[in-house]
């Protein structure tokens, strides 16, 4: 069996970005995450659905602490 040489490594993308978002989020509070979440350009209509999904459960989290 002979193999090609990958021209792509999706898992080595995955995680390098995934490290590089860490790093800078990593000292963030709850409220500045979504701040510079929603500050940053989705493309991606499943990724927009997905932060606006977190601001909602933050709100309503939010909402839950102010009443007790």
């Amino acid at each position: 069996m002979s193999r090609t040489e990958k021209k792509f490594d999706a898992v080595t993308m995955m995680r390098s970005i995934r490290d590089r978002v860490s790093a800078e989020i990593e000292d963030m509070t709850l409220e500045e995450e979504l701040a510079w979440l929603a500050s940053q350009e989705l493309k991606d209509p499943f990724l927009e659905r997905l932060r606006d999904r977190a601001a909602q459960q933050a709100d309503a989290a939010d909402g839950a602490t102010r009443r007790r």
